[in-house]
């Protein structure tokens, strides 16, 4: 059996083919799996001391577990951490001028750094 491929298929630019694998790392670091599997809330509530409900966007002293909004921020973080990494690497192209290679390095840098840390106090919230 001779098949042929239709003529309106085409292969897709790098930059199409970047998007998708960006955005699906989104989605899968954000826990859209356990979100569809077990339908969290996308916020919780806290009773605080006078009686009145309050927003509460971290599901504490539970690692397994997230509200729908703690997962968006943790993944919006991890991709921030490696598209900082990405950028670093493109600071590495042998034509750059040196003021773009500096303002690669420092947005690199800072993107790595920054998405630690805040992960960091994200786990200090979760788990206080």
């Amino acid at each position: 059996i001779k098949l042929k491929r239709p003529s309106w298929v085409h292969m897709p630019s790098a930059m199409t083919v970047y998007a998708l694998v960006v955005v699906s790392y989104f989605l899968i670091t954000g826990g859209i799996i356990y979100d569809v599997i077990v339908e969290p809330p996308s916020v919780g509530s806290m009773t605080d001391e006078h009686g009145h409900q309050r927003p509460v966007a971290f599901l504490a002293y539970r690692v397994n577990g997230q509200y729908i909004m703690e997962g968006l921020a943790s993944s919006f973080l991890f991709t921030m951490g490696g598209l900082g990494f990405i950028i670093l690497d493109r600071s590495n192209a042998p034509n750059i001028p040196k003021l773009n290679r500096f303002l690669l390095l420092f947005i690199g840098f800072v993107s790595v750094l920054l998405s630690f840390f805040m992960a960091r106090v994200f786990m200090r919230m979760k788990l206080p």
